[in-house]
């Protein structure tokens, strides 16, 4: 009996230990790929974040100043950019339910960490902490912040 006993402990602490992750998705999505390139890979300063956005075919930049927004030509794709605090990829409403893995996918990559299960998260991105947020209200937003 006590054999059995060690043997369910091992398990459960085995079983407890894969609770906060998830195997990784391939990137498929073109907004998803967007916000890794346009996000994730300029991140912490944004700095580049503009320069990587008309590769994604956003031309139309305007400095709101708190903040510059851009848009492609179809207005289907969308980012805003304030440097060193937050970037934002946003697109109409797809038919994707793996967008979140997709997501989660892509910035455990670039933190070099295991995949988390939900958002929103917290996570070390080149050396500082970041909030990731995937909102499906009205349209997909991927959100990036370094909390306050």
């Amino acid at each position: 009996m006590r054999k059995f006993a060690l043997l369910v402990s091992f398990g459960l602490l085995g079983a407890c230990a894969n609770l906060g992750s998830q195997p990784p998705v391939p990137v498929t999505s073109p907004v998803v790929q967007a916000f890794r390139d346009i996000c994730l890979q300029t991140a912490p300063s944004f700095a580049e974040a503009h320069r990587v956005a008309r590769q994604h075919g956003v031309t139309e930049m305007t400095d709101m100043g708190f903040a510059t927004v851009g848009f492609n030509a179809d207005k289907s794709l969308s980012i805003q950019v304030k440097v060193s605090h937050e970037c934002v990829v946003t697109s109409e409403a797809q038919e994707d339910d793996s967008l979140t893995r997709q997501l989660l996918s892509a910035a455990a990559i670039n933190a070099g960490t295991t995949v988390p299960r939900k958002v929103p998260v917290k996570m070390m991105i080149a050396g500082q902490s970041f909030i990731l947020m995937h909102d499906r209200v009205g349209g997909e937003a991927f959100v990036m912040l370094k909390p306050e």
